[in-house]
């Protein structure tokens, strides 16, 4: 079975000094040649998240989307409007708060529905702090995959037809791929970045390991499109089925796909796709943490064991292995204010979401994620284990060589945002 929605891409490279090169590369972070915050120091093995204490596939869901039904009850056939050209998506846009600015496109096969995709077809995604919403122009199905704070990440089908009243499906098949080692071995978002024929087929081995914020910008965005990054920006994106890029040809593309009506935003954000790669991969950390942490507690009544996953995952936290911007980003406006509008912001007017864009993604080194639903229910044990060590970093006080390169000035700007912004979090500092 093919990944579902919301997959980037990852293959055995094409013959050739490039490609070879890049097989190495992914060889090295995936054979343990150098670890790094991304991998979770390697443990990444599938937990038995069906098991008890967890029990995914029976237990209630209590996602937005979950909740939204509660609210909603039962809704009859036409009880909702219904997009002459979009199908159910604008309604189910506005029903999860999600922006239709945050719009990205992909052209590699790898969803579920992967007969509708192609480079002349993209299929669309859409995306707040919480919620995922994949499009596909001509296909039978949304598909829509929401963090829950029990249960990681949980998948939903929206059937295209006005015939038929608007409502959520949960599916489970989409763990095939959603529940491995690429989504650190719970319900989660695998993010791939590979190379495609002119169809939108992967092209096998072309593949890069996990895409977060760590991975350098010349090595993402494989098998998408990416319509509004600098011009000396090196990436793997707009470029489907040549290895050696065609730079009239991409053009063309591009000024083809940001034209089309297919869609009811334009192009494939670029601020969209790096905010992308953060939160994705740290949900799936947050989602580890919590399942892990639910299992240590249930067989040994403690999480003294996650000490090593703890400091990677705050190593994560803090950006401390960010790769850096190739130079500066001048963002969409209207993307950038709606992800901005969530900001919280301490006596001096400083928030978590305040952006940089010039050498890296945001102003201050703390993902605006810890002040998540997701974070606050991790399990006590953990959640204060990763406060408390967090709170020495902050301070100065913890002299691992991990935190080394975070600056004193940093440091404080976060320990000061997070004292004014997350009181509850901080209680103590």
């Amino acid at each position: 079975m093919t990944p579902s929605p919301f997959v980037r891409s990852f293959v055995p490279p094409c013959p050739g000094l490039k490609t070879a090169l890049r097989w190495v590369l992914s060889i090295g972070a995936l054979g343990g040649g150098w670890l790094t915050a991304e991998d979770f120091q390697g443990s990444a093995h599938k937990l038995e998240f069906d098991m008890p204490p967890i029990g995914y596939t029976s237990a209630q869901a209590t996602d937005p989307v979950a909740q939204l039904e509660k609210t909603r009850g039962t809704v009859a056939a036409g009880a909702e409007p219904y997009h002459p050209k979009f199908g159910y998506l604008p309604r189910v846009l506005e029903l999860l708060h999600v922006s239709v600015s945050s719009q990205m496109l992909v052209f590699s096969k790898t969803s579920v529905q992967r007969h509708n995709i192609d480079p002349s077809n993209p299929r669309a995604l859409y995306f707040s702090d919480e919620v995922y919403i994949g499009y596909i122009p001509g296909a039978p199905e949304l598909e829509v995959a929401v963090v829950d704070s029990d249960l990681g990440t949980v998948f939903y089908t929206v059937h295209q037809d006005g015939e038929e009243p608007l409502r959520f499906k949960r599916s489970n098949e989409c763990l095939n791929c959603h529940g491995a080692a690429r989504s650190m071995g719970v319900p989660g978002f695998v993010l791939r970045s590979l190379d495609t024929d002119e169809e939108g087929e992967i092209v096998a081995a072309t593949d890069t390991s996990e895409i977060s914020h760590c991975t350098p910008v010349a090595q993402r965005w494989g098998g998408w499109y990416v319509t509004n990054a600098p011009a000396d920006w090196v990436h793997r994106g707009n470029d489907p089925g040549h290895e050696e890029r065609d730079e009239a040809r991409k053009k063309a593309l591009i000024r083809k796909i940001t034209a089309s009506r297919r869609y009811p935003a334009s192009g494939s954000d670029t601020l969209a796709l790096l905010l992308h790669d953060h939160q994705t991969h740290m949900h799936n950390y947050i989602t580890r943490l919590h399942m892990e942490g639910q299992q240590r507690i249930a067989e040994y009544g403690h999480v003294r064991y996650l000490d090593t996953q703890v400091r990677a995952f705050l190593r994560y936290l803090l950006f401390t292995e960010e790769a850096p911007l190739p130079s500066r980003l001048e963002a969409a406006g209207e993307f950038r204010a709606e992800f901005q509008k969530a900001a919280k912001r301490d006596s001096q007017g400083r928030s978590l979401r305040d952006l940089d864009l010039q050498t890296r993604l945001f102003k201050y080194p703390c993902s605006f994620l810890i002040d998540s639903d997701a974070f606050r229910k991790l399990p006590g044990l953990v959640r204060q284990k990763i406060l408390d060590r967090l709170h020495t970093v902050l301070l100065g006080e913890d002299t691992h060589a991990d935190f080394a390169g975070l600056s004193a000035e940093g440091r404080q700007a976060v320990l000061e945002i997070l004292r004014d912004t997350c009181p509850d979090l901080t209680a103590g500092w």
